[in-house]
C-alpha cells in the first residue's frame, strides 16, 4: 500500500488540493467576518495552484 503511495504522489496531491479547495469554498460562504474571506480566497487559489503543478509534474517524463 504505501508503495503505490511513493510511485504516484500526484494523486495524493490532488486529493490534498480538493480538500484544500472544499475547505476553502467552506470559508467563503461561512458567516464569519474578518480576515476568514481572505484565507478562504488564499485556500482555494493555492488548491489550483498546487492541482496545476501536480498534474504538471505528472505528465513530465522521468529521465
Amino acid at each position: 500500500m504505501a508503495g503505490s503511495w511513493t510511485r504516484r504522489p500526484h494523486v495524493l496531491t490532488l486529493v490534498a488540493a480538493l480538500v484544500l479547495l472544499l475547505v476553502g469554498i467552506g470559508l467563503l460562504i461561512a458567516p464569519w467576518d474578518g480576515a476568514v474571506g481572505a484565507v478562504a480566497w488564499v485556500l482555494i487559489i493555492g488548491a489550483g495552484v498546487l492541482g496545476a503543478l501536480a498534474l504538471f509534474f505528472a505528465r513530465t517524463p522521468r529521465s
